[in-house]
């Protein structure tokens, strides 16, 4: 954020710590975040520049980095502004997009070739089907109307969770992911930083 404290150096390291969840082990709960504290430790990620920094990140938090596939996009009606170019980076890109009907609508609207699912159980094609046959690498969701059980998103989100598929309910943290893909070294191609040195 550029402020400085006056008393020690700028670092030329940029530090991205990044919380690491148990959802797939805390039954019922919600995986979409707000106030209160969910994370069950976290993890660092250092380098020269951003990019880099935010790969090993979701490398260390245990999220795979797809660098093609699928991705779901189910988004409340007020994201869908701000989902719209980076949804059009992932298709630009050469992923599959998936969506939900509203959410479909609105990107095929807007340019893109989308595939409406199903929701919840409502046939083959419905996205409880697509997670359990692996065919979804990453989903992005935004709840809408609180966390009930029974609402769609909140199952949606459990079972991403109990599938071990990553699953965004923040777009910061999904726009983050998309310049980790963009980000074309492999894990060993990343420089190892000694924290005691930065």
């Amino acid at each position: 954020m550029e402020y400085g404290t006056g008393i020690y150096k700028r670092s030329d390291y940029i530090a991205i710590k990044m919380p690491v969840f148990s959802f797939e082990k805390i039954k019922n709960a919600d995986t979409s975040l707000g106030p209160e504290m969910k994370s069950t430790g976290e993890v660092l990620g250092v380098s020269k520049n951003f990019s880099d920094a935010i790969v090993k990140a979701f490398i260390a938090s245990g999220i795979n980095i797809p660098k093609s596939g699928n991705v779901l996009i189910t988004v409340r009606d007020k994201d869908k502004e701000e989902v719209l170019p980076l949804a059009r980076k992932l298709y630009n890109k050469g992923f599959n997009i998936y969506a939900t009907k509203g959410t479909a609508t609105f990107l095929k609207n807007n340019g893109m070739d989308v595939t409406i699912v199903e929701k919840i159980w409502e046939g083959a094609e419905s996205i409880p089907n697509l997670l359990q046959l692996g065919k979804i690498n990453f989903i992005i969701n935004t709840p809408t109307r609180g966390k009930e059980a029974n609402r769609d998103g909140f199952k949606i989100r459990r079972l991403a969770a109990e599938s071990k598929i990553p699953c965004f309910t923040s777009l910061d943290t999904a726009n983050a992911l998309y310049d980790a893909i963009e980000d074309t070294k492999t894990e060993e191609e990343l420089d190892v930083v000694d924290i005691t040195e930065v």
